[in-house]
């Protein structure tokens, strides 16, 4: 007891500054992490209730936001110490001088194996008569953002089906109105993300397209990210949480519906919705760079992207390793 009180006072007298983090019981060290509410985050809820993070000397305290940008500007300035972003938010953050890096992925590479259970899906509404993407010529479509990556993916697969994607109509919105919207054809179609994908099948759409298996195979999407100035201060700090992420994708892969739970509690799911909800299970839970090079591209081609940063600028590498 004496050892353990001692170890905390210690951790309780530093300050190092950066990202808001401290000590907490234990000696782990408590670090905010802000995500954007989906189910692919079930990894780390589950990681959390295991203690394997703690096992790894880090403590979360979960901010949930709906806005990625806002997330990203958290990281940037140290309110957040880790920050939710997809490859497409990176990208835009670097090429605007925006000190970030990619340390970890929620829920892995994108499987190809396990396309029916990926993350997010095109769905068109029950009475759109949009039967693939190359229906979408002069359609709605919702959207979590009118430049994300799940609209540069809509665009391309469109592109790839011989529509225009300028004749797109883009209707932002977030993911939980998406359903509802789609079966009162106030949208034609949406770019959804689970655990609502199921809500909108259920109420009569149809998913269409799996646009982050289809464009990015084998390669991550979505991140965890940091700031460089918590990597300079508090790298241990940093590879614990990389390394738990790791660890805690590989736990959630063999207890599915223990992961599951964990939505009913974070997520405010009903337990119904919970156990249909999915991420992807068979998916490599390291850091790659391969979904950097794609978006990259996209970007390039659809949202005007020009001088981006070489691709290892991206990440921090050692996670690479992990």
């Amino acid at each position: 007891m004496a050892v353990l009180l001692g170890v905390t006072a210690c951790g309780g007298d530093s300050d190092d500054g950066g990202g808001g983090s401290s000590a907490s019981e234990g000696g782990a060290t408590t670090v905010t992490v802000s995500y954007n509410p989906a189910s692919q985050f079930a990894p780390m809820f589950v990681g959390m209730d295991q203690g394997i993070f703690e096992e790894h000397g880090v403590q979360l305290e979960l901010v949930p936001q709906t806005d990625v940008a806002a997330i990203i500007s958290g990281v940037a300035s140290g309110q957040y110490d880790f920050g939710f972003a997809t490859v497409v938010h990176v990208i835009n953050a670097r090429a605007n001088n925006i000190p970030i890096k990619a340390v970890a992925t929620p829920d892995g590479q994108q499987a190809v194996e396990e396309a029916p259970d990926m993350g997010n899906a095109l769905v068109a509404g029950p009475d759109s008569g949009i039967s693939d993407a190359g229906d979408l010529e002069g359609k709605t479509l919702g959207v979590i953002g009118l430049a994300s990556l799940n609209t540069l993916a809509a665009q391309e697969l469109a592109d790839a089906a011989g529509v225009d994607p300028t004749s797109i109509q883009l209707v932002q919105m977030p993911f939980g109105q998406m359903p509802a919207a789609l079966a009162a054809g106030d949208i034609d179609a949406a770019v959804v993300q689970s655990p609502f994908i199921a809500e909108a099948v259920a109420s009569g759409s149809t998913v269409i397209a799996k646009p982050n298996v289809e464009l990015f195979a084998d390669s991550a999407v979505g991140l965890f990210t940091t700031s460089e100035q918590k990597i300079a201060e508090d790298e241990e700090v940093v590879r614990g949480f990389a390394a738990a992420m790791v660890e805690a994708q590989e736990y959630a892969a063999a207890h599915v519906d223990e992961a599951r739970q964990t939505l009913v509690e974070h997520l405010g799911l009903t337990p119904e919705a919970a156990a249909a909800a999915t991420w992807c299970t068979t998916c490599t839970p390291e850091l790659d760079t391969d979904g950097f090079a794609t978006a990259q591209e996209l970007m390039e081609k659809y949202a005007g992207l020009e001088d981006a940063p070489g691709v290892d600028e991206y990440v921090w590498k050692p996670a690479l390793d992990l």
